[in-house]
């Protein structure tokens, strides 16, 4: 009986060793895990925060069949193919729209989808925007809703889009 007593007494400290062992493992590993955390999120934190991009909404880009409702009293809005690589319209576009602030200039681009409706190899028509017809680079000028000035000539829509 001496002999059992001795037996338990020993392999008690034995398993309260063990699983002192294992809760000190479990408790280095959760706060390597939480220190781990912490660097990786402080990290992306950094690295998201010079990333940061302003959300602008463009309105100079419209569709054909809004060429009739701008709030504006008087615009241009000129019609072009953007996926003609041969021709300098975009950027002369692009130039007037950062550089003039006297004439609001909208821009169509009939490349879309959205506008394949309102091209014409015939006559063109802007009577209203229903039954609009246009062909690639033309430059309508608007007064108060309404059409006052239809260019089709490419010399006269870069002066103006150069002035």
């Amino acid at each position: 009986m001496k002999n059992d007593y001795l037996n338990t007494r020993k392999d008690f400290p034995v398993e309260v060793k063990k699983v002192l062992i294992i809760v000190v493992i479990v408790v280095v590993l959760i706060i390597a895990m939480y220190f781990l955390t912490t660097k990786i999120l402080s990290k992306d934190s950094d690295n998201s925060s010079n990333k940061v991009m302003e959300n602008a909404i463009q309105y100079n880009e419209i569709l054909a069949g809004e060429s009739f409702n701008m709030n504006d009293e008087e615009y241009y809005v000129i019609y072009y193919d953007s996926t003609d690589e041969y021709s300098t319209i975009s950027s002369l576009i692009s130039s007037y729209q950062l550089n003039n602030t006297t004439i609001k200039l909208y821009s169509v681009d009939l490349s879309n989808g959205m506008n394949s409706k309102y091209i014409t190899e015939g006559d063109i028509v802007t009577s209203g925007a229903s039954d609009l017809k246009v062909k690639a680079t033309t430059l309508i000028k608007f007064s108060d809703g309404e059409v006052s000035e239809l260019i089709t000539d490419i010399s006269e829509i870069t002066a103006i889009l150069n002035n």
